[in-house]
């Protein structure tokens, strides 16, 4: 007798993003130092240390436009397939493009 297949919303979650939020050394502040301008183009790089503002795992090493810098915040239009879907994330899970 076998036991029954778990399923739900969650099940599963830990082993899908196990590549991507795996922790790769201390990163330091300078992140929070760096200006973003409206249009600029960012690069999505998930940062496991930081919770609030973590985009979606399939956004990960997609290449986004900075639409609105806010405070904490920056809003992407991030091209997905043939649709633009926008993206409100933090300062903590982008870096520049091509630097």
């Amino acid at each position: 007798m076998t036991t029954k297949k778990p399923r739900g919303h969650s099940h599963g979650f830990m082993h899908k993003s196990r590549s991507v939020m795996t922790k790769r050394g201390v990163r330091g502040v300078s992140f929070l130092l760096r200006d973003y301008n409206v249009g600029d183009k960012v690069l999505v790089i998930i940062d496991p240390s930081q919770h609030k503002g973590l985009p979606h795992r399939r956004y990960h090493g997609k290449v986004g436009t900075v639409k609105e810098v806010g405070r904490r915040t920056v809003k992407l239009a991030v091209n997905l397939g043939k649709k633009t879907k926008t993206l409100i994330t933090r300062l903590d899970h982008i870096k520049p493009f091509g630097v």
